[in-house]
């Protein structure tokens, strides 16, 4: 359950790191491109990708209906900050009409040094932008400097407040023990199955080794956010209890899940929350109802053959997807989420 108070004030008073829980968020996923190739991506961002973004007139409508879900918005990706320059015309573009995200998510590549680290936050901050979400993890830190992860919460906390970073407060030491972590087999399988990833994208191919196989209809593990013990997935997609609600640069609308639940150039993001998603594909309608046990039952009826077990009702649902993506390419997609980047 949300909370009732709109976000404007939650913020103010509880600040943007309390807020995202209190009130669940919606996401500009301005690009799919990223600095990192990290494992556990549930896409496939990497710096290899088509550097694609959303345009500044589309980000700014984008935004401004968002705005109206009454969640905490923000801007992610892939990486956004590679292209600062565009990222900071669109926020000043946005905060002119009221509809600034309220935080950036960032990897923490782009701060090299404290010089340009202060620079572009501080000018985010002038753009409306209220606060930071800053990654830390063995698959961000294996490629990602510890020096820059604390650099940038460090200069964050400065910038915009502590109640206003999301992110913990992970000495340069706790940072390379993460790295060590994510260039160690053995101690990252412990790590993996300590926090499992939702297991996705590159994350499903990579990753998935670390878990034991389950028969299909044990598999009613919770999700990134909560549903256990509910082989449905009626949360994600129900439009007052999903989490999260992502535009990405081509205009599809998704949850966390990776599905495509319309495009919002066909019809706005209010519109789409008002009338839900049922009916749309029979996609959506199977993973509501039944969960990946309903995309499986789909799959087998156009010749998958199953396997004798998955790691996780998430894992399962990327293995079915894949097969499904031919039979229904307008919900399964864009190719950035299911094409594997031609180095991995």
């Amino acid at each position: 359950m949300r909370d009732p108070r709109p976000v404007a004030q939650v913020i103010e008073e509880e600040g943007v790191a309390a807020a995202i829980g209190l009130k669940h968020v919606a996401s500009l996923l301005y690009t799919y491109r990223c600095t990192l190739s990290c494992r556990h991506c549930c896409f496939y961002c990497s710096p290899r990708r088509p550097a694609t973004h959303a345009s500044l007139d589309d980000a700014v409508g984008w935004l401004m209906q968002l705005h109206q879900t009454d969640r905490v918005i923000h801007i992610a990706g892939g990486e956004a900050m590679m292209y600062f320059t565009q990222l900071l015309d669109l926020c000043r573009a946005a905060n002119r009409h009221n509809a600034a995200p309220h935080f950036i998510e960032t990897n923490a590549t782009f701060a090299r040094n404290q010089a340009v680290t202060y620079e572009r936050l501080s000018m985010l901050r002038d753009a409306g932008v209220r606060g930071l979400l800053i990654s830390a993890d063995p698959y961000h830190q294996r490629l990602c400097p510890p020096a820059n992860r604390k650099r940038c919460r460090d200069v964050a906390v400065e910038v915009f407040g502590e109640r206003n970073v999301a992110a913990a407060d992970h000495s340069l030491e706790e940072l390379q023990d993460l790295r060590d972590i994510g260039r160690d087999e053995a101690r990252l399988g412990e790590w993996t199955r300590r926090h499992p990833p939702l297991l996705s994208g590159r994350a499903g191919d990579e990753l998935a080794r670390f878990f034991a196989d389950r028969p299909a209809s044990d598999l009613t593990d919770a999700m990134w956010h909560g549903g256990e013990g509910d082989p449905s997935c009626r949360q994600e997609f129900d439009p007052e209890t999903m989490w999260e609600i992502h535009i990405d640069p081509y205009g599809n609308l998704e949850t966390c899940c990776l599905i495509v639940l319309g495009n919002v150039h066909e019809k706005t993001l209010p519109e789409f929350m008002r009338d839900g998603f049922l009916g749309r594909s029979p996609v959506i309608d199977a993973v509501y109802h039944e969960g990946p046990l309903g995309l499986l039952r789909l799959a087998v009826d156009r010749g998958y053959q199953p396997r004798a077990g998955y790691p996780q009702k998430c894992g399962l649902c990327w293995e079915v997807r894949k097969f499904l993506r031919p039979h229904f390419p307008d919900v399964l997609g864009p190719d950035e989420v299911y094409v594997p980047d031609p180095s991995d």
